[in-house]
Order: structure tokens, then C-alpha cells, then sequence
């Protein structure tokens, strides 16, 4: 619930790690009422549901096929070199040929704010323009 908060921006990062130990042992309609107070959203059930229904839906999940593929990635710290080895350079078994990786601004929670929508937004239609899509 804490990260899906931080990701609709409803509660900074900072925020969602310091009440994490606290909302751990709560039902999750404490959780929600906890969140609601720190949040401007009043749909935050909504958005919860949905977020735990595409968990639900990836788990099962077995990629196939062999796209043309262009990764984008938030820009990596060293801490996230792992997450670029381990998690992203596996896929590159389902493109045809080399997948390239793109820094962009923002995190992976953040990517798609207002402050970097607009600069992803430029990245993203040059990488479709480059490959003549």
C-alpha cells in the first residue's frame, strides 16, 4: 500500500519508510485510514484494489515472443546495477536483436510525474522516431 501511495504521490518516499514498520501489524482498513489523513486522494481503496489486481495478473505472467525491443530505465545509481543485470538484460531473450537501454529522468515510482512526463515524453518519441515508427 505504501509504495502504491508513493507512486500516486499521495505520501513522499520518505513518508512511506518511515511508517512502514507501523502499518505492517494494521488491517488494512487502519492502513488506509493512516494513509488517508497524509493523502489528498479520497479513492485510495480504488487505487489499491487495481494495483493489487495487476500484481495478481503479473504473477503468472511467461513473456513470449520476439519483439523489437528498446528499454527504457530510470537513470541507474550503483545500487541499482543489479536491478539493470539481474532484472532488465534478461529480456533481452525475447528481442530480436540487442535491446537498448535508455537512461530517463525520474525513478521507477516517479517516472511518470508531471515534472517528467514531459522530458520522457521527448526521449521516448525520438527513440519510435530513430526506428521509423
Amino acid at each position: 500500500m505504501l509504495n502504491l501511495s508513493y507512486f500516486l504521490g499521495l505520501v513522499s518516499k520518505h513518508d512511506a519508510n518511515d511508517l512502514a514498520p507501523a502499518l505492517r501489524p494494521m488491517t488494512r482498513k487502519e492502513q488506509l485510514e493512516v494513509v488517508w489523513k497524509l493523502s489528498p486522494l479520497n479513492k485510495l481503496d480504488h487505487w489499491v484494489d487495481i494495483a493489487g489486481s495487476l500484481i495478481e495478473c503479473g504473477k503468472d505472467y511467461n513473456p513470449s515472443g520476439s519483439p523489437q525491443s528498446t528499454f527504457s530505465t530510470p537513470s541507474l545509481s550503483r545500487q541499482q546495477v543489479d536491478w539493470l543485470n539481474n532484472q532488465l538484460k534478461p529480456w533481452s531473450g525475447f528481442s530480436r536483436g540487442e535491446p537498448s537501454y535508455t537512461d530517463v529522468p525520474g525513478q521507477h515510482y516517479t517516472l511518470m510525474d508531471f515534472d517528467h512526463v514531459p522530458q520522457f515524453q521527448k526521449i521516448f518519441r525520438g527513440r519510435l522516431e530513430a526506428r521509423g515508427l
